[in-house]
């Protein structure tokens, strides 16, 4: 499931920006003004959805997800409108959401089911998300190298493949995936109404300190995102304006940052599984992340490729660290809805952040929106290390 999704949404990522940039001329309010279509979406559906998985079922939540994904890919090369690329990029947010949280919900309800009457029933699923999102990586790398190699001639092919790709997977999914866990109900089987699973999901993420702490976090990891998801790509194309090699080049730095994502990932494993906790690894990976966004803002071409190298395969571990600090906290009656909870807040992150960064960069250049991300994010660095004194796992 993770390994298709990713092999599809990292070529489509690829060929997608390379299109807005240099077939259709995009610039940098336009640019984050699709990413804010998709976070403005998730911000609105995040919870909602969340709620729906657990009242009914987190398996048909996560096919439905896959079906609109689908759904968003073919539209998006139907046509080069604009404001039919907006419909897109908000139809592939609403798909987004109806999977996150619940494809971790599920896959915990399911680990659990398998383990149940063991040892192995209590053990930390944190270790099994990181190396979930260490194998979809890979998966996403080995499809960027087609893209790079072949992509070039028709990114709209590119796309509708990848489109192709998901469809198949939501058939697959809807024959395939288990489904062990009675949605709907708390821990005691009282049945729970999608109000009580939505004043719970809230309660726990109050109540706990590290979930409270984690949330501020992604706020600020939101705004910086759109700095450098939306326009560090945007700004190495223009400083090493490659021409008709762009989708080359493009790739030969999506595979890198793919490739040393995958390492990373590896490393933040080998850590987890020797006890190092996961607030620390957090705190890590973002002083890192912050690090490398100031490198891009201030360097060349090349310099942007390193800084890019160094906060985009942080960032990539930071995604299922957060998933595991998140799953860790959650009660399993409400696990999907506190996981919306925690993706809301960079999702609010990103909404904020967006057109405020996109309009200054209109004004001052991109560099100043990148370093003003890096700085975002060592600031998120000193909240994440004040919430290790609040870890006690």
């Amino acid at each position: 499931m993770g390994m298709a999704h990713d092999a599809a949404t990292w070529a489509f990522y690829l060929a997608a920006i390379v299109w807005w940039t240099i077939d259709l001329g995009y610039g940098p309010l336009q640019l984050v003004l699709l990413g804010t279509t998709l976070e403005i979406t998730m911000l609105v559906s995040e919870v909602p959805t969340g709620v729906v998985a657990d009242r009914f079922s987190r398996k048909w939540s996560t096919v439905l997800s896959f079906a609109i994904m689908t759904a968003a890919m073919f539209l998006h090369v139907a046509t080069t409108e604009y404001w039919v690329l907006l419909i897109s990029q908000a139809l592939f947010g609403l798909g987004w959401t109806f999977r996150s949280g619940a494809d971790v919900a599920w896959l915990t309800d399911e680990a659990a089911w398998l383990a149940e009457g063991t040892d192995a029933a209590d053990v930390d699923k944190s270790p099994i998300l990181l190396r979930r999102h260490r194998l979809g990586m890979v998966a996403g790398l080995v499809a960027l190298l087609p893209t790079t190699l072949f992509g070039g001639g028709n990114l709209r092919l590119v796309i509708a493949i990848c489109a192709g790709v998901l469809g198949l997977t939501t058939i697959w999914l809807a024959v395939a995936m288990t489904d062990h866990f009675r949605a709907g109900f708390d821990e005691d089987e009282h049945p729970q109404s999608m109000r009580e699973i939505l004043s719970e999901g809230i309660a726990t993420t109050r109540r706990v300190p590290t979930l409270r702490v984690l949330v501020s976090v992604m706020v600020l990891m939101g705004i910086g995102a759109e700095a450098l998801d939306r326009l560090g790509f945007k700004q190495f194309l223009d400083e090493g304006d490659f021409g008709d090699d762009s989708i080359f080049w493009t790739g030969l730095l999506f595979m890198t940052l793919g490739a040393l994502g995958v390492a990373v990932v590896w490393v933040t494993e080998q850590a987890l599984e020797r006890g190092v906790k996961l607030v620390m690894l957090a705190t890590i990976l973002l002083a890192i992340s912050a690090g490398g966004a100031v490198i891009a803002a201030i360097a060349p071409a090349i310099g942007i490729a390193i800084g890019l190298a160094l906060q985009d395969p942080c960032r990539e571990a930071l995604d299922p660290v957060s998933v595991a600090w998140t799953n860790r906290e959650a009660p399993a009656s409400a696990r999907a809805t506190v996981h919306s909870l925690v993706n809301q807040a960079h999702g609010l992150g990103e909404v904020a952040g967006g057109l405020t960064l996109g309009a200054i960069a209109e004004l001052t250049g991109i560099r100043w929106v990148i370093f003003l991300a890096g700085a975002l994010w060592g600031f998120a660095a000193l909240l994440a290390r004040r919430g290790i004194r609040h870890d006690a796992h």
